[in-house]
């Protein structure tokens, strides 16, 4: 999905496109906007600091490396927006005995081609997104896919036939998998496909950031520290539709910079926060999947839109996202295949597409 002020040109295709295409769209957006000026690229944020004045206001002093030079800068600024990103930093699981795994082991961040494979038995942990599209690559060419997960129950599967679930694995000893319902198997390749860490190492002491079980405390709206109400944390939110959601996320941020925005006390926040996470998780939602908005993204964009005075989306991008769900769990195996277009707010049309 593009971000709502700047469409994608490149109307060819599958609607789930190449990482090349966005690439290229991203590019296209900066130029558009004469961002570039304002980008430092090939350097390294050290070090950000808050500093509160004598009458009480937060300054925030970076320091960052140029990788080319070397040479270290410092300034000071109003305000800080992380967007450094959440899928650099895999989350690698302790698996007794791993160590003794004479095979090659990866993180789904370091897979590259299925081809590698070839001829392999794979053994593949963790079964969402990245695990099922690494599942089905790899299958086209490996002798054997173990997809390892811990879900209730198996899914339908409508993968080639050298594809087989197992639970999650207990153990290891040497290429011998143990399997946590007493199989085994042996292992060429290991993928690990088991998410990701919000690591933020440039951060100060002084700031509480608490990033257990997958998720990022203290934040009100995911988006605002609540001790620091000048730092801002975008894209945390998870299963969402990114691009929209970093730009209703963005005019948040702006509306509070410009003051059209009054956020409640430190107090009020953290109060409210803890409301939130005590519903949640009583409503049997593990800490670790409550960024995880799904559904409940809608009303989060309604909400920080209105309260920003900007437009919301249109009814037409959740009809979309709708259906997009619905056709994966139909078929995971083509539901990328199809490229949708919109008609006007509340339509959209769909066909079908080679995969690119």
């Amino acid at each position: 999905m593009a971000i709502p002020d700047f469409p994608f040109q490149d109307s060819e295709g599958p609607s789930f496109t190449h990482h090349r295409v966005i690439r290229e769209y991203l590019m296209a957006y900066a130029k558009h906007f004469n961002l570039h000026p304002y980008i430092k690229l090939n350097t390294l944020v050290k070090r950000a600091e808050p500093e509160t004045t004598r009458n009480g206001r937060t300054l925030w002093t970076v320091t960052y490396q140029s990788l080319e030079t070397k040479v270290e800068t410092t300034k000071t600024f109003d305000a800080v927006v992380l967007c450094n990103g959440h899928y650099s930093v895999g989350r690698v699981p302790h698996i007794p005995g791993i160590e003794s795994f004479r095979g090659r082991r990866v993180h789904s961040h370091q897979y590259r081609v299925p081809e590698t494979y070839a001829g392999k038995r794979v053994c593949i942990l963790g079964a969402s997104w990245s695990g099922i599209d690494i599942a089905l690559e790899v299958s086209q060419y490996a002798a054997k896919v173990y997809l390892s997960h811990n879900l209730p129950e198996q899914f339908d599967s409508k993968m080639s036939s050298n594809v087989e679930q197992r639970p999650g694995v207990e153990s290891v000893r040497g290429n011998m998998f143990t399997f946590r319902d007493g199989s085994t198997a042996e292992v060429d390749d290991f993928i690990f496909c088991t998410g990701y860490k919000f690591t933020y190492p440039f951060m100060s002491t002084k700031v509480e950031i608490r990033t257990d079980d997958d998720h990022v405390e203290p934040i009100y709206k995911h988006l605002v520290h609540i001790d620091y109400t000048n730092l801002f944390f975008m894209g945390l939110p998870a299963l969402v539709i990114p691009f929209p959601c970093f730009h209703i996320q963005a005019q948040y941020v702006l509306a509070i910079l410009e003051n059209r925005v009054k956020l409640p006390s430190p107090q009020q926040m953290r109060e409210e926060f803890e409301r939130e996470k005590k519903s949640l998780l009583d409503q049997g939602i593990p800490l670790r999947h409550i960024n995880k908005l799904k559904d409940r993204q809608w009303a989060y964009y309604d909400e920080m839109a209105a309260a920003a005075n900007v437009p919301s989306l249109a009814p037409v991008i959740k009809k979309i996202m709708d259906h997009v769900f619905q056709m994966r769990d139909a078929d995971f195996t083509t539901y990328k295949n199809y490229q949708y277009r919109i008609i006007d707010s509340e339509n959209f049309s769909m066909s079908y597409c080679k995969p690119c």
